[in-house]
This record gives C-alpha cells, structure tokens and sequence, in this order.
C-alpha cells in the first residue's frame, strides 16, 4: 500500500527519483506542485498529458517535463498506474489518451480542473466508479481499492512518506481563476 487517507490529508509511501528510464516506461499520475494544491497530468511512455489554464499538452516530452521541474525545484510525485485492468485492450493507451484529450480547451471558467479528463479517462478506461470522484485525492483512494496503485517515486522532495491536505473545490476554482487572469504590468513613463 502507498496511498493512506484520513479526514484532512492524504500520504504517500514513495522512493526518489533515479532516472527517466523509470519514467519513461507505463501509466504515472503525476502530482505537481505538491506544495500547494497540485497540477494533476498523466504520463505515459514518457509522453506528458495535461490540461492547464495556459494549454492543453497532448503528449509532451518527459525530458521537457523534468528540466521545467528542474530548474523550477517544483516538488513532484509521479504515481505508477496499472495498464493491465484497462477495459478497451484493443486500443493502445496512448490512443485512449489522445481521444480523451484531443479536443479539450485550456482550462477558464468552465466546471473542468486538471482533474476532468484524468477521471474521464479513469471513468472510461477502468471503471465507472470513477465518475464520482471529484478531487484527486478520492481517484488515489479508489485506485488504491481496486489495486491500480503501483509504486510513487518523488521529485525535488527529500522525504520518502509525502503528506498532503485536503483542499476544497472552491480553493481548486480561486487557484484556477489566479492561474487565469493575466499579469497586468504598469509602465511609468
């Protein structure tokens, strides 16, 4: 077991980052940003998935992914998912990722978060359990249940047990709207 919940924090059993062969292989959930409310994305065969309030990244570099953490020191657990309970075997995961995707917008004033495609493809994929969940840490405690959990691997973090707090959706809606707004500068010539 690497996830643990209570009633206002969520844990992780995990062992630092080595390399990006270790990344570059599999399905990671990737927490980034863990030391405030994180930016959710997927990872697979070192291509990163993500719905942000800048873009939508359809299978970026793992390199591109880890010098921006790099060089930003951001702290970051990458999550290893289970592929074999996948239901649709005859596609490719990363076909199922490209469908899920593909065609989102960048995250504004809308009722999507990072979270919304991650649990559509988990809805879709895996089981529709997950349809109810509405925040990451209730998809780590379902795939934790059904055994998805594989290994947790961290980056820019010294601890091998990470703990995280529970927010709220409003505090997910004031940190989209902040990421969203554009930085006015003020010239005084």
């Amino acid at each position: 077991m690497i996830f643990f919940e209570d009633d206002t924090s969520f844990s992780f059993n995990s062992t630092s980052f080595q390399s990006k062969e270790q990344l570059n292989k599999g399905l990671w959930l990737i927490l980034i940003g863990v030391n405030d409310i994180p930016h959710i994305a997927l990872l697979h065969e070192g291509d990163y998935y993500s719905l942000s309030t800048r873009k939508v990244d359809c299978g970026s570099s793992l390199e591109r992914l880890l010098n921006v953490l790099e060089r930003k020191n951001v702290p970051t657990l990458f999550i290893q998912i289970e592929e074999d309970n996948i239901i649709a075997r005859n596609e490719a995961t990363s076909v199922l990722l490209l469908k899920t995707y593909k065609d989102l917008k960048p995250l504004g004033i809308t009722k999507n978060t990072c979270l919304s495609p991650i649990k559509e493809f988990f809805t879709k994929y895996y089981s529709e359990d997950f349809a109810h969940v509405n925040y990451v840490f209730e998809l780590l405690a379902l795939a934790e249940k059904k055994n998805l959990l594989k290994e947790c691997i961290t980056v820019n973090i010294l601890s091998n047990k990470i703990t995280l707090p529970k927010y709220t959706m409003a505090q997910i809606r004031d940190t989209i709207t902040k990421l969203s707004t554009p930085v006015t500068t003020i010239n005084n010539e």
